[in-house]
């Protein structure tokens, strides 16, 4: 498996993972035959690079596909509608109503958002139960013009892992995983976020009522526990106090919105924004695990250290020899020693682990991603 850019398919290739726009549209599906004449539609949705087959790297997903499209097409209606338009709800036949009612123990014929973030949050905690420790490398398919969405599916499903890891029960993980979908809810009220520019000091003042202003309708909608709720009160709170909206620290932030902080932070970091461009998974590593302790809190970000590397597979990495590799592999608890393909200048490469070799990573020196972000 590897990501190949799109203007780098060739008729033949094998897609490895559900293709989606950040509507939740699935444009190719797994399994399917790449061909050129999905090329402009790819394009057109912003979507630069694929998951193909031929390679040599492992990829962590963990969630399966299906869930996370269905989540983007409900956040898309959820956020653009302040949580206002259930048109969506209405999409959903008998048997689906069934199913999203039975997850919080319930019978009946209608549905709220609740039981629809309830339900995928729970298939999300089932697909984390299938290995004692995940890992998590996954690489989504956002740009600049279509962040939210997908920073509040990716946010929960980073969440996920490190509530799993640190051995929270299925219900904390579903609740961490509602919760964190529903952070920034109200952030699509303030337009000048998307601007190409910093924003002044009355604007982050502003800004930041937004977690007051989603704790309020998230704490209305039926069927959303709270605990859940108050991630979204509490998901920029700081562990030395530094954070907001009430200055809270230690102990006095719950242990699920300091998951939650840690995780907004790294996606926030990785994407690019209007006023400045993406930071690379190692960079935002490194911010989040010196602060272990400090700004975040000690034990979330430790197991935030362990699961989510510090290079992706596909990842062009510098070594301390002066060599060029390719990051091939994840471990759990190996964040910054993963396997890696050497390049030699003679064309030709070995997959060798960085454990064994004793070869070091120096810095990311290009991601596919970048190369059209």
């Amino acid at each position: 498996m590897g990501k190949t850019l799109v203007d780098g398919i060739r008729g033949g290739m094998t897609n490895t993972f559900d293709v989606y726009d950040s509507g939740g549209n699935v444009l190719v599906k797994q399994g399917g035959t790449l061909k050129d004449s999905v090329i402009p539609g790819l394009k057109k949705a912003g979507i630069f690079f694929v998951y193909t087959d031929g390679g040599e790297d492992l990829i962590h997903s963990v969630y399966r596909q299906k869930t996370v499209s269905e989540l983007l097409k409900i956040m898309r209606c959820f956020i653009l509608s302040g949580g206002e338009d259930a048109g969506i709800l209405k999409k959903y036949g008998e048997d689906d109503i069934k199913r999203f009612l039975s997850a919080a123990n319930e019978t009946g014929n209608r549905i709220a958002y609740g039981h629809i973030f309830r339900f995928f949050a729970s298939e999300m905690a089932d697909s984390l139960n299938e290995n004692e420790k995940q890992v998590y490398d996954f690489m989504d398919y956002r740009n600049r013009d279509n962040y939210n969405g997908y920073h509040a599916v990716n946010t929960a499903c980073i969440a996920g892992v490190m509530a799993h890891n640190l051995g929270l029960n299925d219900a904390e993980k579903a609740d961490a995983i509602t919760g964190v979908l529903l952070c920034d809810v109200k952030m699509n009220i303030y337009k000048f976020v998307n601007e190409n520019r910093e924003l002044t000091g009355p604007e982050k003042d502003e800004m930041r009522q937004h977690a007051v202003l989603g704790f309020d309708l998230t704490r209305k909608i039926y069927g959303i526990p709270a605990r859940a709720a108050l991630i979204t009160a509490q998901h920029h709170e700081r562990n030395d106090g530094s954070g907001y909206p009430k200055g809270l620290k230690g102990s006095g932030i719950n242990h699920l919105s300091a998951i939650a902080g840690i995780a907004d932070v790294y996606d926030a970091m990785t994407s690019p924004r209007p006023y400045r461009a993406a930071f690379t998974p190692h960079e935002a590593w490194l911010y989040i695990t010196s602060n272990s302790g400090k700004i975040f809190e000690k034990e979330a970000a430790d197991e935030f250290g362990r699961c989510v590397p510090a290079f992706f597979p596909g990842d062009t990495v510098e070594l301390n020899g002066g060599e060029t590799a390719e990051v091939t592999q994840n471990s759990y608890g190996h964040p910054l020693q993963p396997s890696i393909k050497l390049i030699e200048k003679t064309g030709k490469s070995a997959i060798i682990s960085c454990t064994d070799s004793g070869k070091k990573i120096l810095r990311t020196t290009g991601t596919i991603r970048q190369k059209e972000l």
